[in-house]
């Protein structure tokens, strides 16, 4: 069963991670160690291989507005966003670029990419009603303190599936028509919200703590 979607308005802007003094790669959200073996967005994205063509589609259709452009633009201080993700993951493939497209336009951000397959202690630390969930972002200030996680999907979206589950039960995997007709609605949204609604609920996340440069 899907998680409620009132849990998801809730992951990107209530998740925080406790002790947010302490040091600690758990309480901190990624060791020194993880960020060392995430790679930069442009050596990650010469990886993906799985549903490239998807990838670029959204690479090239991602929208940062300018008013997103301006709040990125003025974050509170220095951030370190670590994204776990893969490329056969339909949801990153639709995510992940705009995720990225957006921080590239934050000079305060140092963002970078880690497959979660290939490190599993590390997604394993960011469970989804006890199930693994990519794309999911983890997000630290400049001292390394935890500001909080996104992930896996934008609210709308999930509230939108479970809408889906509901009405129509879960997708017949074994039915290709069937699968179509029930991730019709799901790839719509996509292609009509282009990344907006992550990058918005993204920068919630980014601007807590602190207040804006003058």
């Amino acid at each position: 069963m899907m998680p409620a979607a009132q849990d998801f308005l809730q992951r990107p802007f209530g998740r925080m991670l406790p002790d947010m003094n302490e040091r600690d790669p758990i309480r901190c959200g990624f060791s020194d160690e993880e960020w060392a073996a995430a790679l930069p967005w442009a050596e990650y994205f010469a990886t993906v291989e799985d549903k490239r063509d998807i990838w670029e589609s959204n690479a090239r259709r991602a929208l940062v507005d300018e008013y997103a452009e301006a709040r990125l633009s003025n974050l509170p201080g220095p951030r370190r966003i670590l994204v776990l993700t893969e490329d056969w993951c339909g949801d990153a493939a639709r995510t992940v670029p705009a995720i990225a497209k957006a921080l590239d336009a934050a000079p305060l951000v140092e963002h970078r990419y880690l497959n979660s397959d290939t490190h599993p202690e590390t997604i394993d630390r960011y469970l989804t009603h006890g199930g693994r969930a990519i794309p999911m972002v983890v997000a630290q200030d400049g001292e390394g303190n935890a500001l909080g996680i996104w992930g896996p999907r934008p609210a709308a979206l999930q509230a939108l599936m479970r809408a889906q589950q509901r009405d129509l039960g879960p997708p017949a995997k074994g039915d290709p028509d069937a699968m179509g007709k029930w991730y019709a609605p799901i790839m719509a949204w996509y292609a009509r919200d282009k990344g907006r609604t992550t990058i918005e609920e993204l920068l919630m996340l980014l601007e807590r703590g602190g207040r804006a440069r003058d």
